[in-house]
């Protein structure tokens, strides 16, 4: 192929190009709806909540609200759970409703608190061992975490153990309950979160009860010891993100050849020589 310098083989190269471009258009469609998806999906997910317990519609000193706040109804709260309501059960002797805290509530809860309500107990020997759980679906998530508030006194449970259970039994026998792991409440130092990740296991489940057992009280009964508030079932961002990064990724690693396959071909006769006007 011959060219002259008036610009006929930059015009034919593109030419080239483009009809090499338009022959893909599926990778763009891919690597655009990647970008948007990690910059519009992926925030989205980091606000999501599953399940959320805030306890604010307990009466102080009295009763404990143990169902979990909604989107949608019976609550209409913006930072409530996309599931539920969900019903917070326990094998507890002795709790009842007390000042809560701001600690780790979700950015868009509408109930009104400064501190509001949570769930104080007066941990006496006979709870240690004893539960809190919850039921929830994790079948469209891959990984979350389980947190919550948590204020302990001198006396008060010291520790806290995660374990969850796949059985579809009404009330999950204990020994169906596989441990995940434990982690020390800090007494005298005022709310802390305590964070778990769920494993493996728990996660692409229709039906999963997590639950959470205390130890370490030593309290006579008479005093208020722990209070728990703000229990939030969260997907991780990187459930959403994984997928679009792996797309990513093997365009990454993939670039020398889309490089090479976009540059216009050299002419295989030899290389391109100008001859004069």
């Amino acid at each position: 192929m011959s060219c002259s310098i008036s610009g006929n083989c930059y015009k034919k190269n593109a030419i080239l190009l483009s009809m090499r471009v338009h022959r893909f258009p599926s990778l763009f469609s891919a690597l655009a709806g990647a970008f948007i998806l990690f910059a519009g999906i992926v925030p989205k997910a980091d606000a999501q909540v599953l399940v959320y317990f805030n306890f604010e519609d307990g009466t102080l000193g009295s009763t404990v609200d143990f169902q979990s706040d909604t989107v949608g109804p019976p609550d209409n709260n913006p930072g409530g759970g996309i599931q539920g309501p969900v019903t917070l059960e326990n094998n507890l002797t002795t709790f009842a409703s007390v000042a809560g805290t701001l600690l780790n509530r979700t950015a868009g809860d509408s109930d009104t608190a400064d501190p509001g309500l949570a769930m104080g107990m007066s941990t006496t020997p006979a709870d240690n061992g004893h539960w809190i759980q919850f039921h929830a679906d994790t079948t469209s998530f891959s990984i979350l975490s389980l947190s919550f508030a948590v204020n302990t006194a001198g006396n008060g449970f010291n520790m806290v153990t995660f374990s969850y259970s796949t059985s579809t039994l009404p009330g999950p026998p204990d020994n169906s309950f596989t441990t995940v792991g434990s982690q020390a409440i800090t007494s005298g130092h005022g709310f802390q979160i305590i964070t778990f990740a769920l494993p493996a296991g728990a996660a692409g489940q229709p039906d999963v009860t997590l639950r959470l057992t205390f130890d370490g009280g030593t309290s006579s009964g008479n005093n208020l010891q722990t209070v728990i508030d703000n229990i939030k079932l969260t997907p991780e961002p990187a459930t959403t993100a994984g997928g679009i990064l792996g797309v990513l990724g093997l365009c990454w690693f993939q670039r020398r050849r889309l490089i090479r396959f976009f540059l216009p071909r050299r002419n295989r006769a030899g290389p391109v020589r100008l001859r004069r006007a």
